[in-house]
């Protein structure tokens, strides 16, 4: 069902976006978390059809609500996750995830945003990637998705968990380097 979607989706993204890909996106094999900015509810499909391998989405647990909505959540390999709360199901699933060398979404400030600020961060992913030993891949996507505009999606330098498996505050230091990466993009005046 994934790569029937994945595909479908490429073709007719393609015909109403320009889609224009920075980086290396070709994602590494085993265990990995892709990390994105969260612009828009399109940006897990710009994100599948961006890369070469299946990516398993944390999504909020309002959109498994509805029953057939849930069916095809669950179809695709997303995860529900309650956002208000510590979800420990969810990290479990997570985890289990990332321990069959698959690859695991999440959009680390939870929810879509408009302002970039460090304190919008979860440090849900540090905890999450400290746990499974998974290095991280973090994206930052641009665009309006407005009807034939550009979609830029740029792949940054992977956060590699070793270096802060040692910190005290390992989780929160390193959701807040996975942060840093995703917007240092910003810096770049693209």
């Amino acid at each position: 069902m994934y790569n029937v979607l994945k595909f479908i989706s490429n073709v007719i993204f393609r015909l109403f976006f320009r889609i224009k890909i920075h980086g290396n996106n070709k994602l590494p094999d085993g265990r990995l978390i892709i990390c994105s900015n969260h612009i828009s509810a399109l940006d897990p499909i710009i994100l599948a059809i961006s890369t070469n391998r299946k990516i398993s989405f944390l999504a909020k647990k309002e959109l498994f609500k509805n029953r057939i909505i849930s069916k095809f959540l669950y179809s695709i390999g997303a995860i529900p996750i309650n956002r208000d709360a510590l979800d420990i199901k969810a990290l479990k699933k997570s985890i289990n995830i990332l321990q069959e060398e698959k690859v695991l979404g999440i959009f680390p400030e939870g929810t879509r945003i408009k302002s970039i600020s460090e304190e919008n961060i979860k440090s849900g992913i540090g905890l999450i990637s400290s746990r499974a030993k998974s290095n991280i891949q973090p994206v930052f996507i641009k665009s309006d998705y407005k009807l034939f505009s550009k979609i830029e999606i740029f792949y940054r330098d992977i956060v590699r968990v070793e270096d802060y498996m040692e910190l005290e505050d390992k989780n929160k230091e390193i959701a807040l380097a996975t942060y840093r990466v995703i917007y240092d993009v910003e810096s770049e005046n693209v």
